[in-house]
């Protein structure tokens, strides 16, 4: 495998369980109940039939699958940074957070804000079962100005006390990633140059200073132009659209390529990542937290740029193949992924 050798991802790996990682951003909690239809009776109250759960699953979403992809890479701790809702479906995310062994010193809980839950609810019948439409939770009114204050000290609080900050601005309005907090960060991160700063972004990549940036496609393309569709544009406009980015970040960047790989743009150039070939049936739901927390805890162990995202797509292939879950990989399951790579034709 070009640009990276086994002795070589083994130490990066080993190196990895030292580090203590927080990853700031917006936290969500994913639901799945489960309603078997053949139990279900036409309500007296309503004309219509129950949805009768006999099974739930609830799991870390957003930020909070980020934390537990980091947390399985073997680091040694991992802080989570964020604002939950004082609410039901906040103490269940914080109880999942905890089983993961993240700690929570830094998470603020408010009756003003709402956990941001997303529910599944998928209908089975004898042979089969589809997914209903989604229920949602989220925040209609921005953080105010209190908590943005209270996040500010928590996450200056992280910041002595860690090697790598994944920042994840997942939510595209209300979310924890606000003006004032971005600002704060790109000055942190211009004043602490010996930790790896890593960022992703829903709507406002382009905005993000002095750290390395992790964008798919679309976010990338819409970061330079808002009016332009992604799919139109070409292989040497993205290098482009790449360059401009780094230019801004003035760290090395990202662009995940779905199963095209991911471009890695340095100041001295540009290098295609391939990605690991991966025979279907395959689940990209959550690749990318795999990838930025692959990609961080790599480059804070002392990882190149490009070895850092060779290790992120190896991690990415490991996650895909879990299905109807949103996975992590495990630096055995990199390790024995690179192994398929290296003895088979899995790599271009």
């Amino acid at each position: 495998m070009n640009g990276l050798k086994r002795s070589r991802l083994i130490e990066i790996l080993e190196s990895i369980k030292s580090l203590d990682v927080a990853v700031i951003g917006d936290y969500a909690l994913d639901v799945y109940w489960y309603a078997d239809m053949t139990l279900s009776e036409l309500s007296r109250e309503t004309p219509h039939y129950t949805r009768p759960i006999i099974r739930e699953t609830y799991s870390p979403g957003a930020s909070g699958n980020i934390c537990c992809n980091v947390k399985d890479l073997g680091v040694r701790k991992v802080f989570a940074v964020t604002v939950l809702g004082r609410d039901w479906r906040g103490q269940i995310l914080m109880d999942k957070l905890r089983e993961k062994g993240v700690l929570l010193n830094h998470v603020i809980t408010s009756s003003e804000r709402v956990t941001s839950t997303y529910i599944k609810p998928i209908l089975c019948g004898f042979d089969s079962q589809q997914e209903d439409s989604r229920l949602d939770f989220i925040n209609y009114h921005p953080l105010s100005e209190d908590l943005e204050s209270r996040i500010l000290s928590e996450i200056q609080a992280a910041v002595s006390s860690v090697d790598v900050l994944i920042i994840e601005d997942q939510m595209t309005q209300n979310g924890i990633i606000t003006d004032n907090i971005r600002e704060v960060l790109i000055k942190t991160a211009e004043e602490n140059p010996e930790k790896v700063f890593i960022a992703d972004s829903r709507r406002n990549i382009g905005l993000f200073k002095n750290m390395v940036l992790k964008p798919n496609k679309m976010e990338a393309v819409k970061a330079i132009d808002q009016s332009r569709d992604p799919s139109t544009v070409t292989e040497e406009e993205i290098i482009e659209i790449g360059r401009e980015l780094q230019k801004r970040a003035k760290r090395p960047v990202y662009i995940t390529l779905s199963s095209e790989g991911a471009l890695l743009i340095t100041e001295s150039g540009f290098e295609k990542i391939p990605a690991v070939r991966t025979e279907p049936p395959i689940d990209p739901v959550g690749a990318g937290d795999t990838f930025i927390a692959a990609a961080g805890a790599s480059l804070a162990a002392g990882a190149t740029p490009l070895e850092a995202g060779i290790i992120a797509n190896l991690a990415a292939s490991v996650v895909i193949k879990k299905l109807n879950i949103t996975g992590t990989a495990s630096p055995r399951e990199i390790l024995g992924r690179f192994d398929e790579v290296s003895r088979g034709d899995e790599w271009p």
